[in-house]
């Protein structure tokens, strides 16, 4: 299987370059090594002298995997220095138990002694392994802290230590003790173990390419555990030498250990980073602490235990105090630089917010329900005119700064939020100490106990005044635009009505008298004058009408009503269709700009319904209440999409809604294909005098 993976990363990434072509190299080459290890172990009798000195060959592969790594960590291949250093040291304490065996059997002709440093070379080989996966360097490179590194290093190496020096190191060297070879055995598979596990849990939570590099990791560890344990077992049992096939799968692993980090320079262009965890440095310091209380326990073991020797439970003793005092001291540095950290952070989080605040003129609060106090930071001095970046005001306090015509929609909107559990929202005014008066657009939300009780509101308010006296001076603009529009109605109504009109009845009367003159003329000539004055008094007609539609004087005399029926009648004439129009409950007076509003809405609607609608009959309805005038138009025609109605060039709609909205009425539209239109609007009569008000 090992063979196969090698083999189609070869194809994969070679090429015709001379990159390519040096990467192609080296899986052909390791492949060839495991292949000449398998053919050794079938075909060369056990002892023999080739298998001995192929000890040096699995050797050469530990200092090229531990070449590679650290050239992959003086250049930060992947963008990640620790993780290739530390796994150079792993690889070079492999190394150095691989020297030291065979040094011992080909320069001293026996085996190690169980008293020399390379079992303790060979099982702490793994701890900077675990150390390297525990760096995380999938993560934002930002993010990425030497000091985390190494204290995690600092963590791991104590914690095995610890559980070295307290289950192992004393039956090694200590006089009279025995089960050194299994206590070194099991531990150092559970050592195994737990870095397969490690390089797995990440390998599922990475981003390429470092899910590649872990997988990679975890395979190796695997092959290299699952072979040292049957070759510890073999050796236990006295049954160990060099050409078994554990032998192989050690070679194997070694050979998969040289090509991770090759692997890595060939994916590297596929870097991505993935967002920062800033819980793990808090994660590893209770972890440690935890750690920490776990070392106790052999302590109070070593104190109630009696059938050791005393110098063997001295030194255990001695083991777990100085584990403990070390892992201590990690845990207090690593707490330290978080806290560190997060200060500075905190910090940097609150210049941040506090320049967005001033950049944009806002400020943030925290209300607390139960006790009634109001926190405001931000830019008060700006808005509330109040000194400093935060205050402390209770919630009567607040809404004495607000505008007193704005207090019941604030207190509403409050209540609204709270009670409906929705996000708050309202646009009011506050006023300054100076008697300044600012636009806020506040959005905020509550936060509710278990009981389901209100218990703070957090939120932000920014000041849109520009904005508000921006929509105002268009409004202001509209409203002149519209003002001039009218102007420019009634004088060409009066000309039509004064001149035109005028012209075109006079001329309408000297037909008439030629007629009457000519009584003997030839029937004909009588016949086409007769026609030519019809025709004429049918524009004079249409002249009076258009007149009327461009300004109405009687909405002055008459009434909005009146004059809204009578061109109800006169429309329906003119363009053959029945108008159906009802009243009731009107009243007097309504202001005239609300009347001029309501009959040019009723123009503009009645002119679209006739072209689009497709149908002969309307219905109009203008009704009143004690503070609102209400007119709704009418048809069961074809309908229109109002989204594409006001997306295209018609200005009927646009023109409807602008002329309600100066009088501070509301408007709807709703149409359905096949269904029909209908246009409602209602205008509060105590807008008249105020939109005249302002336009004067």
């Amino acid at each position: 299987m090992l063979k196969g993976l090698l083999g189609s990363m070869g194809k994969r990434f070679s090429s015709n370059s001379g990159a390519g072509l040096r990467f192609s190299f080296w899986p052909t080459a390791l492949i060839g090594i495991i292949a000449i290890k398998a053919i050794l172990s079938l075909d060369v009798s056990p002892g023999s002298f080739l298998l001995s000195y192929s000890g040096i060959s699995y050797l050469l592969l530990l200092f090229l995997a531990t070449g590679f790594a650290i050239r992959n960590g003086i250049q930060r291949t992947l963008g990640s220095r620790p993780f290739w250093l530390f796994l150079s040291i792993g690889c070079g304490l492999w190394a150095l138990h691989q020297y030291l065996t065979l040094y011992y059997e080909l320069v001293q002709h026996i085996e190690m002694p169980a008293n020399s440093i390379g079992d303790p070379a060979l099982f702490l080989h793994i701890v900077p392994l675990m150390a390297a996966v525990a760096t995380v360097p999938y993560r934002n490179v930002s993010d990425r802290k030497l000091s985390d590194a190494i204290l995690n290093s600092l963590l791991l190496l104590f914690f095995w230590s610890f559980l070295y020096g307290y289950l192992v190191f004393p039956y090694q060297y200590f006089p009279n003790a025995t089960g050194y070879e299994w206590r070194y055995d099991i531990l150092y598979s559970a050592e195994n173990v737990a870095l397969v596990l490690a390089a797995g849990g990440l390998a599922l939570r990475a981003q390429a390419p470092w899910k590649s590099i872990y997988l990679h990791l975890m395979g190796a560890s695997s092959l290299y555990a699952l072979s040292s344990t049957v070759a510890n077992i073999a050796i236990d049992s006295g049954g160990y030498f060099n050409g078994r096939l554990y032998g192989l799968g050690l070679t194997a692993s070694v050979c998969w250990f040289v090509w991770i980090p090759l692997r890595a320079r060939q994916v590297k262009s596929e870097a991505t980073a993935v967002p920062s965890d800033r819980e793990q440095s808090s994660r590893g310091s209770s972890w440690a602490m935890l750690v920490v209380v776990i070392v106790s326990i052999p302590i109070i073991w070593e104190l109630l235990q009696r059938n050791e020797s005393i110098g063997l439970g001295t030194l255990r003793l001695l083991v777990a105090i100085v584990a403990i005092l070390c892992l201590a001291s990690v845990a207090y540095i690593k707490e330290y630089l978080a806290k560190r950290e997060l200060d500075f952070d905190f910090g940097l989080a609150n210049d941040r917010l506090r320049l967005a605040m001033e950049a944009s003129a806002s400020v943030g609060w925290d209300f607390d329900v139960k006790s009634g106090r109001d926190v405001l930071f931000g830019d008060l001095q700006a808005i509330f005119g109040l000194p400093g970046d935060s205050y402390v005001i209770t919630t009567e306090d607040f809404f004495r700064y607000v505008h007193p015509d704005d207090r019941t929609r604030v207190s509403e909107a409050i209540d609204d939020a709270r009670e409906n559990r929705k996000l708050y929202a309202a646009e009011f005014r506050v006023v300054r100490p100076d008697g300044t008066a600012h636009w806020l657009a506040a959005r905020g939300k509550f936060y509710y106990a278990r009981d389901g009780s209100p218990e703070r509101m957090i939120g932000v308010s920014m000041d849109i005044t520009e904005r508000r006296l921006a929509e105002e001076a268009l409004s202001d603009i509209n409203r002149r635009v519209i003002e001039a529009e009218e102007r420019e109605r009634d004088r060409v109504a009066k000309d039509l009505h004064e001149n035109v009109g005028q012209r075109l009845a006079l001329l309408a009367i000297a037909i008439e008298q030629l007629k009457n003159d000519f009584p003997h003329q030839a029937v004909n000539l009588l016949g086409r004058m007769d026609e030519v004055w019809r025709k004429t008094l049918g524009i004079l007609a249409d002249v009076k009408a258009s007149a009327h539609e461009l300004y109405s004087p009687r909405l002055e005399y008459l009434g909005i009503a009146a004059v809204m029926r009578a061109f109800c009648e006169e429309f329906g004439e003119r363009k053959g269709v029945k108008i159906d129009f009802k009243s009731k409950e009107i009243p007097s007076p309504v202001p005239p700009d609300i009347a001029i509003c309501l009959f040019r809405v009723l123009q503009e609607a009645l002119h679209n319904g006739v072209m689009h609608s497709g149908v002969q009959k309307f219905s109009v309805q203008l009704w009143g209440e004690s503070d609102q005038v209400h007119l709704r138009i009418s048809d069961s025609g074809a309908g229109f999409d109002l989204r594409v109605a006001r997306s295209g060039r018609g200005l009927g709609l646009v023109r409807i809604e602008q002329r309600v909205k100066l009088v501070n009425g509301t408007s709807s539209i709703n149409s359905q294909f096949k269904e029909g239109t209908t246009i409602q609007v209602s205008v509060p009569l105590s807008s008249g005098h105020k939109s005249m008000r302002e336009a004067g």
